[in-house]
């Protein structure tokens, strides 16, 4: 019996989707987005399968940070899920083969080359959604512009229109931002500057550390009182608040029609930053202003779409060393904070190199220093020889337990965290917390109401009333009958606010690596799932166990960390050719 045609099902328009509906496995989100393309275009047969599944695996591509899907790709996803399906319409269709991809795409309205506005753009031997492949041009031409304008005519000093500043962990990144603000501070007078971040607990870290740096180094001891005050003034703000963004309109106010009035604009923690913020901000900087990105190109990309910081980085890496783009990073290499061949510094340098064996080894190192150089403070355990994942924070969590103010308790929370790349099961967030709330109800702290006492909660929502934001954590007190939740505020003290008023919170004992980045602890724990999982790599790791000042430890069987140091995270995108380099993608 042949299978039937895709012809053969009723209904010309619905046909292709009747046909996605009915495989399994499809999330919902992506097949509503194939959904209203095909029926936008009347796509029918087998061209409107071929617009269906690329609908769908491009958004599905966007889901998991990916801006673009190259046709390779597509065909080989699409073959998978023929495969896995086995759907009779799909059976004969010869979804491997990329010319039958190129011909419908040849015939159909919906996939153009870009010169005009289609909803799927197809240039590079790529696919992208309009809206996606439309952003990455104008961060291209953006900074093609601004790496030809002369030094020389800045208004900013000498700082260039455009620049990154890259480096590992304690490798003096904020040094150079707080050497770089004060000198020019001093230069111009009147100097415009805005401070930015991604999220909030990065803008607040941003604004401590600047201020932390600027009055350890005694750098403006001989500047005047104005350049003191503009400085000590500073205060960083997420990207979304600098560009006001309009949640209920999903715009922003500040734009090329509405520009943002300062002559400097430094991010930091840029490795966060997506395609579509990363275009918003260039837009929304006025002529003349500069543009200064400052982060980790080795870190986690941004859960969103886009590894912006990652593509600069390697295309300037590639480049010649006269080249413009070359010129315009700084790359700083040498850890303060992790020095020696040892410990966690080991580590992370042979996870970035891929180097299994050498990670092994730097976890496997005995301690002989003094805790704090970053040296010999790494351990890799099996779960297998322990009685539960909480064993190696047992300590830590006692600590909680003995806190006897708010304040007590956090010094005591900022010691430590449990890190999982993902959310789900025993070895997640879910069931790592779960697990440290069943210790603390064995130890004697109720844990059955929503606020219970001594709760540590990630705010998850930026709420500009209260001044919370994503990324903060506050823990729970409940004192002479009143709950609220305490906050460290930027210059140490603390604030407190009910818990009512707060924004979306969830507990905060364990966290993903996503959510911790950004963050820095003295204890880390990373707990790698015992079996494979789709969203471990060697970006996490590195990013989980860079989190760490004095100690990370690592529980997962040898062969789940050969495996993340083996698996590295490459985002397609078309930002690469779009500025004129080779295509950055995944096989």
């Amino acid at each position: 019996m042949t299978a039937p045609s895709v012809e053969s099902t009723a209904g010309a328009i619905v046909e292709p989707v009747a046909m996605l509906r009915a495989l399994p496995g499809m999330d919902p989100l992506d097949v509503q987005v194939a959904t209203m393309l095909v029926r936008r275009g009347a796509e029918t047969g087998e061209r409107g399968v071929a617009i269906v599944l690329t609908a769908m695996l491009v958004s599905r591509a966007l889901r998991d940070g990916h801006s673009a899907l190259t046709l390779a790709q597509l065909a080989r996803q699409a073959g998978d899920v023929q495969a896995a399906a086995q759907h009779p319409a799909l059976l004969s269709l010869p979804l491997r083969d990329e010319r039958w991809w190129q011909t419908h795409f040849d015939a159909s309205a919906l996939v153009g080359p870009g010169q005009l506005v289609t909803p799927l753009v197809r240039h590079g031997g790529m696919l992208q959604f309009h809206r996606y492949f439309a952003a990455e041009q104008r961060i291209a031409a953006q900074i093609r512009v601004r790496l030809a304008a002369p030094v020389a005519d800045a208004e900013v000093g000498a700082v260039p229109a455009f620049s990154i500043i890259t480096g590992g962990p304690g490798t003096g990144k904020t040094t150079r931002v707080a050497a770089t603000l004060v000198a020019m501070v001093t230069d111009t007078p009147g100097l415009r500057v805005a401070l930015a971040a991604p999220t909030g607990k990065a803008a607040a870290r941003l604004t401590e550390s600047i201020r932390l740096r600027i009055a350890s180094d005694g750098i403006t001891a001989h500047a005047s009182p104005e350049v003191q005050r503009a400085l000590r003034d500073l205060e960083a703000r997420t990207l979304h608040r600098l560009l006001s963004y309009s949640g209920d309109t999903d715009t922003y106010r500040r734009t090329a029609a509405n520009p943002l009035p300062y002559d400097l604009v430094i991010i930091d923690e840029a490795s966060m930053v997506d395609v579509l913020l990363l275009d918003a901000v260039l837009q929304a900087l006025r002529p003349g202003a500069r543009l200064m990105l400052v982060g980790d190109h080795h870190q986690l990309s941004s859960v969103d779409a886009g590894d912006v910081l990652g593509v600069l980085c390697r295309a300037a890496a590639d480049a010649m060393p006269e080249e413009p783009l070359h010129r315009a990073v700084t790359r700083l290499t040498t850890s303060w904070r992790f020095a020696g061949d040892a410990g966690i510094g080991a580590l992370a340098r042979a996870i970035l190199a891929g180097d299994g064996d050498a990670a092994l080894a730097a976890g496997r190192a005995v301690a002989s220093s003094e805790p704090g150089n970053g040296a010999a403070l790494v351990r890799v355990m099996s779960p297998d020889a322990l009685t539960s994942p909480l064993e190696p924070v047992i300590p830590h969590l006692e600590r909680c337990l003995a806190a006897t103010s708010p304040e007590a308790l956090l010094t005591a929370l900022d010691a430590f965290r449990l890190l999982t790349p993902e959310r789900e099961g025993r070895w997640g967030v879910r069931g790592l917390n779960a697990a440290v709330e069943r210790w603390l109800a064995r130890h004697g702290r109720p844990v059955h109401e929503p606020w219970y006492h001594g709760r540590p909660v990630l705010v998850t929502a930026n709420d500009y009333a209260t001044k919370v934001f994503n990324g903060d954590i506050g823990v729970v007190w409940t004192h002479d009958g009143r709950t609220a939740v305490h906050f460290r505020a930027l210059d140490g003290s603390l604030r407190s606010i009910a818990a009512g008023r707060l924004p979306a919170v969830e507990t905060a004992w364990a966290l993903t690596v996503h959510k911790a980045q950004g963050s820095e602890f003295d204890d880390v724990v990373v707990v790698l799932p015992p079996e494979a999982s789709r969203v471990m790599s060697r970006e996490l790791l590195y990013t989980a166990v860079t989190r760490a000042r004095r100690q990370v430890t690592i529980i997962g069987t040898d062969s789940a960390l050969r495996a993340a140091v083996a698996q590295p995270t490459q985002r397609t995108s078309g930002l690469a050719t779009a500025l004129g380099g080779s295509l950055l993608a995944a096989g």
